[in-house]
């Protein structure tokens, strides 16, 4: 197996990974965009117009679940501030434990914007197909838009109309088997 990475000063071992990816974040995927951490109980809570609202979290993970049952061989490496926040225990545990079998890590890199750090990670990884799940796309190429699905409704997250199914498309094509060609074969 090989394996590469650094990171500051601390060596990690990161194996190289041939299996499709997918970079998940949470806030605006998986529920409205708008989470705040209470400062008294450090729960996180769904904000709307600023307020408190009694909206629940991760409402939209079977919708995400249905949409990735067809990709059996796709990992999901999270890419979300609630690892930051909470840590990458707390963040893995949200998931159901179909979705938790798939996650094989999580973005370790401080950037100036998410494309940053799912890019040096795919690049640490090795990771050629890859593709992200996330309403962020500040900093985001115009070049590599083809590798991100990313919902524009802050409030609906990955159910605003033709997102999941942009999605699926999405990863029909990354799980797609690359096409080998060998010499002298037709």
């Amino acid at each position: 197996m090989r394996f590469a990475g650094v990171l500051k000063n601390f060596s990690i071992f990161v194996p190289m990974i041939s299996d499709p990816v997918l970079y998940l974040d949470y806030d605006g995927v998986l529920h409205p965009a708008d989470v705040r951490v209470s400062p008294t109980d450090r729960r996180p809570q769904v904000y709307k117009r600023g307020q408190p609202a009694n909206h629940p979290l991760f409402e939209h993970l079977p919708l995400l679940e249905s949409v990735l049952e067809p990709f059996e061989q796709l990992r999901i490496i999270l890419s979300t501030s609630w690892v930051r926040e909470f840590s990458y225990n707390f963040a893995l545990e949200q998931l159901t434990p179909s979705l938790q079998e798939r996650v094989i890590g999580t973005t370790l890199y401080p950037a100036p914007a998410r494309y940053y750090c799912i890019q040096i990670d795919a690049e640490e990884r090795g990771i050629e197909r890859w593709l992200a799940l996330d309403d962020d796309l500040n900093m985001w190429p115009e070049k590599e838009l083809h590798r991100v699905v990313a919902p524009t409704d802050r409030l609906l997250g990955l159910a605003q109309p033709g997102v999941a199914e942009q999605l699926s498309a999405a990863l029909e094509e990354l799980c797609r088997p690359p096409k080998m060609h060998l010499e002298g074969f037709a």
